[in-house]
């Protein structure tokens, strides 16, 4: 077990996912967390973070190295964890399987260690050594809720289980069209591996594992085919929203798409990924004004 440090602006209950501001540095924390590793959260000493709470043992978690979208969780969220133009600053996320909160009077964290902690704290996780891992643990701390919106219950309960759990009742009458289109469904985007540009299939499924195999038995990538890999997908409570979001990416794309397969984008997995979140900021802030 390793236990690794980050810094943050606060710690609310029930918890969310381990947040980061940029892909990179989830991609980073990805690369070295493993089963049963912990993350302690302690508060910056800036005037972001409340003055109880700077510098202070908040929260623990222990995270998977499962991508999610923090827009997925129902957040506690201040004027503050935006960006000037209205953005969400930690958009990127780990599903976390355990949360703990620590108990007040919140500790010191200078008291834990003395190493200084910089930009590496305060935009991804550092490792704590043995002797750091064992002061955190010894702090009083209490397991808390973790928050499970359907597109997180998805990972942990399994995602044919959680749309069906969404799913209406099935029918026999052409009504059941209108059913589907209120059933869960994903907007999915796969890179096409071994194109002769960097590309992306976009497009929307109720089960886009299928259709990425789907995919692959017809390209045949075994025989020098390309290959379709799912690099983001977010399921929607809805097949119309799913679709919905399909359609505005690939219109925002319209000059870079494939003119042999329309649902194809060339473009970089920056430009996509930037417009991913940009529309599930758009889509969270229509419904908070609904």
């Amino acid at each position: 077990m390793t236990m690794y440090m980050t810094k943050v602006w606060g710690f609310s209950v029930p918890s969310g996912p381990l947040q980061f501001g940029a892909n990179g540095r989830r991609e980073s924390a990805r690369q070295v967390l493993k089963p049963g590793d912990f993350v302690v959260l302690v508060g910056t000493k800036g005037p972001e973070t409340s003055p109880e709470k700077q510098g202070r043992v908040l929260g623990m978690m222990e995270p998977t190295t499962e991508v999610v979208s923090s827009l997925d969780f129902d957040l506690q969220k201040r004027e503050i964890d935006f960006d000037e133009e209205g953005n969400y600053r930690w958009p990127y996320g780990l599903l976390i399987r355990r949360a703990w909160k620590f108990e007040e009077p919140y500790q010191a964290f200078e008291n834990i260690s003395s190493r200084p902690f910089g930009m590496d704290a305060a935009s991804g996780i550092v490792a704590l050594t043995d002797d750091e891992a064992g002061k955190v643990l010894s702090l009083p701390h209490t397991e808390v809720e973790v928050l499970s919106p359907v597109r997180a219950r998805a990972r942990t309960e399994g995602e044919e289980r959680a749309r069906r759990r969404g799913a209406p009742p099935p029918t026999t009458t052409r009504r059941g069209v209108m059913h589907m289109r209120r059933a869960p469904a994903y907007t999915y985007a796969m890179a096409v591996r071994g194109a002769a540009a960097e590309s992306f299939k976009l497009g929307w499924a109720f089960d886009y594992r299928a259709r990425q195999l789907t995919f692959n038995l017809a390209a045949l990538p075994e025989l020098g085919g390309v290959r379709y890999e799912t690099r983001l997908q977010h399921l929607w409570d809805a097949a119309e929203q799913a679709f919905k979001m399909e359609q505005e990416l690939l219109r925002q794309f319209d000059a870079a798409r494939h003119p042999a397969n329309r649902e194809i984008v060339q473009i970089t997995e920056n430009q996509l990924q930037a417009a991913w979140i940009a529309y599930l900021m758009k889509a969270r802030r229509s419904q908070s004004a609904a």
